[in-house]
């Protein structure tokens, strides 16, 4: 089953009000209301730092930013529109679980709270969706995430998972005892739909197990603070320039003015461009 274009002709129908051989039950729209009331208690409602870290959704985050977590490191402060991003994120979500069922995707499950035990800690979460007994997760994205991270397919998120989506979909069809399926990604800029189909086999799936349980090891044995990532050496139109900068996985972590205290975020030294592009430049310690 083609889930993307399955999606996408639904989306496509609903846009020019074809209600023709498309089925919408008012149960669906029930679960929808419902949903949407338990994720705005959901983001309302007061966390605790280890509550968060045994969770899905950050176990398969870098170590270090858990260490810091667990430690009561002082993250950045948000801006003030976060809440409504996220929010409208978990909105996207909830639509997007709609828009399946509209057009006949095969919707084998989802919604269940799971849970598994990895090394000394249980983690617990609940799935998104189940499309033919495989585990999917809904991401929403900005447009320049669609556009430049998302169009890289698979190869580009082990690249770059600074949110750890690639442990968090393996954990959750662990738990369930299903393959993980991938990601269907909803640009919340345009309402564009993108299927990232999961293509490591036994192999990943093991060492991305093996992964998590070393997470957990160093959290809950209070080990030694490291960086995860090394600064890298910047180049400019292909030449080394003897600055160094952060990594992408850095650049989104709330606690890297912690882990980089000397960072700066400079335009580029290099660029002559009326809006140059800026970085996280760091110097040795």
């Amino acid at each position: 089953m083609n889930i993307e274009a399955n999606l996408q002709l639904a989306a496509d129908r609903l846009s020019n009000r074809e209600f023709d051989d498309l089925t919408v039950l008012d149960g669906w729209l029930d679960d929808a209301g419902e949903a949407f009331k338990g994720v705005l208690r959901k983001q309302l409602t007061e966390h605790t730092a280890q509550e968060t870290i045994w969770r899905m959704s950050s176990i398969g985050k870098p170590v270090c930013q858990l260490q810091m977590k667990a430690v009561g490191a002082k993250a950045k402060r948000k801006p003030y529109n976060f809440i409504t991003q996220m929010m409208l994120g978990d909105a996207v979500e909830i639509i997007t679980e709609l828009l399946l069922k509209v057009a006949a995707v095969n919707v084998t499950g989802g919604k269940d709270k799971v849970s598994l035990q990895v090394a000394d800690a249980l983690i617990k979460g609940t799935d998104d969706v189940e499309i033919d007994d495989a585990v999917y997760d809904i991401k929403s994205c900005s447009p320049y995430a669609f556009k430049y991270k998302w169009s890289k397919g698979y190869a580009g998120l082990v690249e770059d998972d600074p949110f750890g989506y690639i442990g968090q979909l393996v954990g959750y069809a662990q738990a369930k005892g299903k393959p993980p399926g991938g990601w269907i990604v909803v640009c919340k800029g345009t309402g564009q739909v993108k299927v990232i189909e999961f293509e490591g086999g036994e192999k990943e799936i093991s060492a991305r197990m093996k992964q998590l349980e070393q997470t957990v090891t160093t959290i809950m044995s209070n080990a030694k603070f490291r960086r995860s990532f090394d600064p890298i050496e910047d180049k400019w139109r292909g030449k080394l320039t003897g600055l160094k900068t952060l990594c992408k996985t850095c650049e989104f972590c709330d606690y890297l003015g912690e882990c980089w205290p000397k960072a700066e975020y400079l335009a580029h030294p290099n660029s002559e461009a009326k809006n140059p592009p800026y970085f996280w430049f760091v110097k040795d310690d």
